[in-house]
C-alpha cells in the first residue's frame, strides 16, 4: 500500500517529466512493468491503445510530443484511494503542425506501487483531440 501522502510527489515527478519530455525522469517515475491507457480512436490518435512497459510508455510519451507541445495541466478535482489516485484535469495543449490550440478535460487514473506510477488511464475528449490532429 502507497502513503497517501506521497500521492503529490509521485503525481509532480510523472507531470514534471512530460511537461519537459524528459524521458529518464520518466522512467524513475514508473514500475518496470507500468502500463497505460489511452482510451481514443487507434489510428486517428497515433497515441492511442494500451502501452505496457517502461520502454514502450516512454514511447507513447515521445509520440504525443511529436504531436503535441504541453502548455498547462490543472487539476480540477481528485478522489484518492488506497493505492492510486483519480484525477479531472483541464489541459491545454497545441497541436505542432498546426498551430491549434486545444483546452478539454479529461480523467486521469493511477495506481501506485513502491512509490512509482504502475498503471495510468486516460478518458480524454477523443474527439476534440482527433478534430484538432485533422
Amino acid at each position: 500500500m502507497t502513503d497517501a501522502n506521497a500521492f503529490p510527489s509521485i503525481l509532480d515527478r510523472w507531470y514534471a517529466a512530460i511537461r519537459a519530455g524528459d524521458a529518464a525522469a520518466l522512467a524513475e517515475a514508473t514500475t518496470d512493468d507500468v502500463t497505460v491507457r489511452w482510451n481514443g480512436p487507434a489510428g486517428t490518435i497515433p497515441w492511442a491503445g494500451v502501452w505496457e512497459g517502461r520502454a514502450k510508455v516512454i514511447t507513447f510519451f515521445r509520440r504525443v510530443a511529436e504531436h503535441l507541445d504541453v502548455l498547462s495541466i490543472e487539476t480540477v478535482s481528485r478522489i484518492e484511494g488506497a493505492d492510486g489516485v483519480a484525477i479531472v484535469l483541464e489541459g491545454h495543449w497545441r497541436v505542432k503542425a498546426t498551430g491549434e490550440e486545444l483546452r478539454v478535460r479529461a480523467a486521469n487514473i493511477f495506481r501506485f506501487e513502491g512509490g512509482r506510477v504502475a498503471a495510468f488511464e486516460v478518458y480524454p475528449d477523443s474527439h476534440a483531440f482527433a478534430k484538432a490532429l485533422g
